[in-house]
Formats: structure tokens, sequence, C-alpha cells
């Protein structure tokens, strides 16, 4: 595909292309995607909810996302996981706690998955990694780090600090022991960008802008690629799916009222950005419903005209112009026959079901 032209701050464009990589699944509670508005999926209680529920389970993608810009290089935001973590689970997450919290089978990644596997379906090997962005500290985003310590590695301050999974503090980023210790922390020092009080011009050019985005993790950041004719913002988990932007409707696990308090407000500033910039598309870090699909399809360098209507049709269809979701809106679990993950059926108040 042709690549795209990023806008520069200088008024000139160069040309950039973006890769959705689907890097292996997770299974997940139901709960933890969609049960944020309900008692037992918030503060302490979401916790004791995580480890209970064992019979509610989906599985969702992992997703990473390779920018390709002319001037600067390669940049990739997130890594995804890697083959011990899918392969080895037991011997990788060493100790007690974790094995008592998180099921041998907790992620799925396919020989092909693998992210260098998929860099070199492109021509590229890990030495071609110029700069990796971390939106935050999960494992489910960490695990190809230690296969790109050329690369310069960026993280919040905030979010390096913290440095723990946000959801159990006795989990500490296993996949960065003994890999990344000195990583190049940003503090937002760009000034304002739209509704952000704050950014990180990474380049000075205004090609790819950091934006804070806490709540679901300490210092969560979002990655914005401006380009010609659409505009990318990798969203990380501030949004587990594209529907998760009417927060007023559905809500994910939160912990806490800081971190609830943090993450609604993160949310509303990526609404407020998507209505002020008409040719803004969403990437978020899970989206196992239709829209994760059409952003693979979409993100093979540069997306064509087809690709943007396509994008641009599921999100008309799926939100009203205030950004509330249409019918059906309500997520529910659906138990399926011989296997022990489920699937999630969006209804509407007449009981009408579309799959995601």
């Amino acid at each position: 595909m042709g690549r795209g032209r990023a806008r520069q701050t200088d008024g000139e464009e160069t040309m950039i292309e973006v890769h959705a990589l689907h890097i292996g699944d997770t299974k997940v509670p139901f709960g933890q995607f969609y049960g944020g508005t309900e008692g037992e999926w918030l503060g302490l209680r979401a916790v004791a909810s995580f480890l209970r529920d064992k019979s509610h389970y989906i599985s969702v993608p992992i997703y990473a996302f390779l920018i390709d810009h002319p001037t600067h290089g390669r940049v990739l935001v997130d890594t995804g996981i890697n083959w011990d973590q899918a392969h080895h689970h037991r011997e990788y997450y060493d100790g007690p706690l974790l094995r008592a919290a998180f099921d041998e089978d907790e992620y799925q990644l396919e020989d092909g998955q693998q992210l260098v596997r998929q860099l070199a379906r492109r021509g590229l090997a890990p030495a071609d990694i110029d700069v990796v962005v971390l939106t935050h500290l999960h494992e489910d985003h960490l695990g190809g780090v230690r296969d790109l310590l050329g690369s310069r590695v960026i993280v919040s301050r905030k979010n390096w600090q913290a440095r723990n999974l946000g959801i159990f503090p006795f989990r500490r980023t296993p996949s960065l022991k003994g890999v990344l210790t000195d990583p190049e922390l940003v503090d937002f020092s760009s000034g304002p960008y739209g509704p952000f009080t704050a950014s990180q011009d990474l380049f000075g050019d205004g090609s790819v802008v950091l934006l804070p985005t806490p709540g679901h993790a300490p210092g969560h950041l979002s990655v914005l690629i401006n380009a010609a004719g659409w505009r990318l913002l990798c969203v990380g988990d501030t949004l587990y799916t594209v529907r998760h932007l009417a927060s007023d409707q559905l809500r994910p696990i939160m912990l806490g009222k800081k971190a609830q308090h943090r993450q609604l407000d993160s949310i509303n500033r990526i609404r407020d950005l998507v209505r002020a910039t008409p040719d803004l598309l969403l990437a978020p870090g899970h989206d196992h419903t239709e829209y994760g699909p059409l952003l693979e399809r979409a993100f093979r360098g540069t997306p064509d005209e087809a690709d943007i209507a396509s994008l641009r049709k599921f999100l008309a269809q799926t939100f009203d112009p205030d950004l509330t979701l249409r019918e059906p809106s309500m997520p529910t679990f659906a138990p399926a026959v011989g296997s022990p993950l489920g699937t999630v059926e969006f209804r509407d108040r007449r009981s009408e079901v579309v799959k995601g």
C-alpha cells in the first residue's frame, strides 16, 4: 500500500504507515471488560471477583501497532506477549501468589503471531525497531520488550514509578525483570493538546504525540498518529473496545475511586478529541468485537478510502452523534457449548442479539 502523509507543525508533510499487529489472545473474566457499572467489579470487591469468577471467561485479542515513519524510523506501540508467557506460563510467572491468581492458559499465542515472526514477514528484524512506546506496564503489553533491547524504550514517569499491574500490587512486571532497567521517561512537557492539558510531542514535528490517559494504570498514556486524511489514536487499555467510549453505558473493571475518576476523565477527554477531530480513528488494545478485525484489515500500511469508509460505517452504526451507543448496547455473557470460553452478545431492550 502507499504511505500516508504525516501532518507536520512546519506545514510540510511526510509519509507514514501503520500496521496493526495481533499478537496472541488472552482470556479475561467477562466482568473485567463489562462489569464496571456494578459494585462487584469496583474497588477491592473487583479483586475478589477477578479471583473468584472462573466460569465467565471470554477471549480477547492483544494488539500492538507498528508505525513506519520515513523521517524518524519505526516506532512500536506496545509489544504483546511472548512465547514463554503463553506456553511456559507456570515457569514464567513463578511464585504461589501469581499461580493462584492467574491460570496456566491465560494466554494463547500461535507461532506465526509472535512479534519477531510478524516483523520478519514485513522484512524487518528486531534491530530495525527504533522506538518502543509502552502505553503502560501490564504483562500483556510487555512480552516483546526482551527482543527489542536495542530500541529506545519510552514509558511515562508515573507509570514507571508505579511499576506494577495496577490490579494486583504483588504482581510486579516479570517481563521487565533483568531486561529493562533504564527506560526513557516522559513527563508530558510539550504543552496542551486539544482537550488534554499536557502532551509529549515525540519527535517535535507533530506527527506522533503522546497523551496522558491515566486510570487503567497510573501514568497510562495513549499515542496519537497524525497523517493526512486520517489520524489514529492508540488508546491502550483506556478503552478495551471502541464501545467503551460510551462510558456512561459500558465500563470495565475500575479499582478505587481515584482510578475510576482518572479513567473516566481520560475517556471524556478522548470523547472530546473525537468530537473535535472528524478524521480521528481509535485503536483499542483488546477490541474483540467486529471493530478489531476491521482495524487489522485497514492498518496494513496506510488505509485506503474503502478501509476508512468501513471503519467510519461501523462507528456510525454503533454510536449516535453524541457518542452514546445505539441499540443493541447491553453486553451479555453467552456460554459456549463444549468450550470454557464464552462470547459476548449485545442485546437491545427487545432482546435482539448481535454477537461480538
